[in-house]
């Protein structure tokens, strides 16, 4: 959020399971725009491989978000 509040291109990352908390949270901080990459939930019981998959696409999906562009 202190990204935001200074005017730069900003992105939360949530599980999906949290997606709703975090936009509720974000509406609360006074950025309901905020953009928010989701990733799968749970992530907790996937192996070191799994998560690095969707972190991966977390993170393609947090610079198309900020940027407007895809990062592929």
């Amino acid at each position: 959020m202190q990204i935001a509040k200074r005017g730069r291109a900003a992105v939360a990352i949530c599980s999906s399971a949290f997606l709703t908390l975090g936009r509720a949270q974000a509406r609360a901080l006074g950025h309901a725009e905020l953009p928010i990459a989701v990733i799968a939930h749970p992530f907790g019981v996937r192996t070191r491989d799994e998560v690095r998959v969707l972190a991966d696409g977390c993170v393609d999906e947090g610079v198309k978000l900020a940027t407007g562009h895809n990062t592929k």
